[in-house]
């Protein structure tokens, strides 16, 4: 049967007025907030080690950034009598962190990686120029004997657990105005010596930072009266705020084979809950100073129970993911290679979405949630051809719908 259309357009959706401002087309903030970044607490241990950042409750939380720095005297140590012995590689700041927890009032606690924050960052974030700044901004590459050893240097790096690392999309803070607990951060940093390149010039590597903090953006309300403590019992009702959560990076050994050898890795551990998407990049395992160099494989096959799902070969990942996103999976980076002098040329880092469901972001005007896919068995296959004939090592991330849920003044994640 042909469909029937009216011939009207209005049939084709709600009116909505485009030239007079009213109350369908404008959203007037309900309850009114005053911003602030004051709260901020240094790093216990600036070597390698742990750090505990403890934010009281109390006010509504959006981002948290974690700031490492060496001075430039330490900087200058790389370089004595302007010969460049020490180097540091773009993004040296994620090298610098073994792992991030964190939890959430009374909630379990979860880990991520150092390169598992930078990959959520990178994806979370609407455009390249964005994705092409978290990292910059988590340090600048150090090599160059004549522009790069005069001054301090900084990696400033978002924690993207409860917010993205933008305000693209709603944004809403963690009301921890609900928690009767802190919400925690801990930090475990690797010793400079693991990501300070030498190339055997006399140098002084620094034994840890000679700055470390972390800092929180509140929202605090004007007017406490608002708080929903005070008209809704949340000792028996739930107050459910939608969360992306990242499960902590599954890591996966692909041999040396021929150029386009297929080759099979299983991806296991998933937990119960909706699986939305994996997300995967390649390290090269000789490269032992470009960690943040990633490579996206030539081909790639997600199975389950024998149906396939995302399919991309030829290097088409990246248009794939380009069309169901706002950016292609890439960033710009400098390789560094380790010579008397240093030599650093362009390349492309990039890694690979493997969506299981509808890749439908949000907006900015309300959160969008799709489904995602419960893998029952636990186990996923997946089919790729590494970009080059040497051994490489598969990062995959499972990203999950989550809710976490508020109730008797504390918090936990639900799947």
């Amino acid at each position: 049967m042909a469909t029937q259309f009216s011939g009207a357009f209005t049939d084709l959706g709600k009116s909505e007025d485009l030239y007079y401002c009213d109350p369908d087309n404008t959203k007037v903030e309900s309850i009114p907030i005053e911003y602030n970044t004051r709260f901020r607490q240094d790093l216990t241990n600036l070597s390698s080690g742990s750090s505990t950042f403890i934010i009281p409750p109390g006010n509504g939380l959006k981002h948290v950034i974690l700031v490492l720095g060496f001075s430039a005297a330490q900087i200058a140590a790389l370089a004595p009598a302007g010969v460049a012995g020490g180097a540091l590689t773009s993004g040296w700041g994620y090298q610098a962190i073994n792992q991030i927890s964190f939890r959430i009032g009374g909630s379990s606690q979860y880990f991520m990686s150092g390169a598992q924050l930078l990959a959520k960052s990178l994806r979370q974030v609407r455009t390249q120029t964005q994705a092409q700044a978290i990292l910059q901004l988590g340090g600048n590459q150090v090599s160059n004997a004549a522009t790069d050893y005069g001054s301090a240097q900084f990696a400033y790096i978002p924690i993207p657990v409860w917010c993205g690392p933008s305000n693209d999309g709603l944004g809403l803070p963690l009301p921890a105005d609900t928690l009767a607990q802190q919400v925690q951060l801990t930090v475990s940093l690797n010793p400079p010596s693991s990501y300070v390149n030498v190339n055997g010039q006399p140098v002084t590597v620094p034994t840890q930072f000679s700055t470390g903090y972390f800092q929180v953006e509140q929202h605090n309300m004007v007017d406490r009266g608002m708080a929903i403590s005070n008209h809704v019992d949340l000792n028996t009702h739930e107050l459910l705020m939608p969360i992306t959560f990242d499960q902590q990076e599954l890591q996966i050994a692909v041999p040396a084979a021929a150029l386009g050898t297929v080759q099979s890795l299983t991806a296991t551990g998933f937990r119960s809950g909706q699986v939305k998407a994996i997300q995967m990049w390649l390290t090269k395992n000789s490269d032992t100073v470009n960690d943040n160099l990633w490579y996206a494989p030539s081909a790639v096959t997600v199975l389950y129970a024998g149906t396939i799902f995302a399919q991309y070969t030829e290097g088409s990942s990246v248009l794939w993911n380009l069309l169901d996103g706002t950016k292609p999976p890439t960033v710009g980076i400098g390789a560094l290679t380790v010579a008397n002098p240093f030599t650093s040329v362009p390349a492309t880092s990039a890694y690979v979405m493997l969506p299981f469901g509808n890749p439908t972001g949000n907006d900015y005007e309300a959160e969008v949630l799709t489904h995602g896919k419960p893998i029952l068995n636990g186990l996923v296959n997946l089919q790729i051809v590494a970009p080059t004939a040497d051994a490489y090592t598969a990062h995959v991330v499972y990203i999950y719908n989550s809710t976490l849920v508020f109730s008797k003044s504390s918090a936990e994640f639900r799947f």
